[in-house]
């Protein structure tokens, strides 16, 4: 069991809230890994440090603390599928129907954001270089 002045050094940083921030980024993973020891302190597992560590990993390459949380959910998520590997009532596998609605999605927005850039493109030519846009212009005084 590690305490937070020890995940400090273990980890690289330089202050023990950056530990706690790490922590509460990533609670609900940690949740079977955390423990309170004598005058409350936190105690975190081997399991809970390895978790740690790879949240350290991706933060150090140079994703948010956010990013990087949300990328450790979603690839225990994925563990936690293919390890259950379920099948739904037409004996199809679940995890392939997932699959296939999450490229749909990743379509349909990427599809979005292309016809926004158009418009965009479109408002920006129409407008013209001389004027300045409406959110940076000065309301006249009355």
């Amino acid at each position: 069991m590690y305490t937070i002045p020890e995940l400090v050094k273990i980890l690289g940083l330089s202050t023990e809230n950056q530990v706690r921030n790490r922590i509460e980024a990533i609670r609900d993973l940690l949740a079977a890994d955390i423990r309170r020891g004598p005058n409350n302190q936190i105690l975190v597992t081997d399991q809970g440090l390895a978790l740690l560590r790879s949240l350290q990993a991706l933060c150090e390459t140079g994703h948010t603390l956010r990013e990087a949380s949300n990328i450790l959910r979603y690839e225990f998520e994925q563990k936690e599928e293919s390890f259950v590997g379920v099948l739904d009532e037409s004996g199809q596998n679940q995890e392939r129907q997932d699959e296939a609605g999450w490229r749909a999605l990743v379509e349909h927005l990427a599809a979005q954001v292309r016809a926004l850039e158009q418009r965009v493109t479109a408002l920006e030519a129409r407008r013209g270089g001389g004027e300045a846009p409406w959110w940076l212009r000065r309301p006249e005084a009355q």
